[in-house]
């Protein structure tokens, strides 16, 4: 498809967990640990615009990948969430 090995271990990520059984938020996101604050808002602020369920909606995809979209979501939300509260971003 494409993807180079970082692409394919966020994505892998997302969608069935970290081989050690450890999600990594900073893998979830696609980004290192010593990413700064700004980076990390902004890596977050994409991936919310590129799989937000109201996006796909409104391009008319079929529920299973607004299903999708919404697991998806919840992942990146979680993640961003464990970040901001270790880094204290607010």
């Amino acid at each position: 498809f494409g993807f180079n090995a970082h692409q394919f271990e966020r994505l892998k990520a997302i969608h069935l967990g970290s081989a050690n059984g450890e999600d990594s938020p900073y893998e979830i996101l696609g980004l290192t640990k010593d990413a700064d604050e700004k980076m990390i808002k902004s890596t977050y602020r994409k991936l919310i615009r590129e799989n937000h369920p109201d996006t796909l909606m409104s391009q008319g995809v079929p529920q299973e990948f607004i299903d999708l979209a919404t697991q998806k979501m919840a992942t990146i939300n979680a993640a961003y969430d464990q970040v901001s509260k270790q880094r204290g971003i607010k």
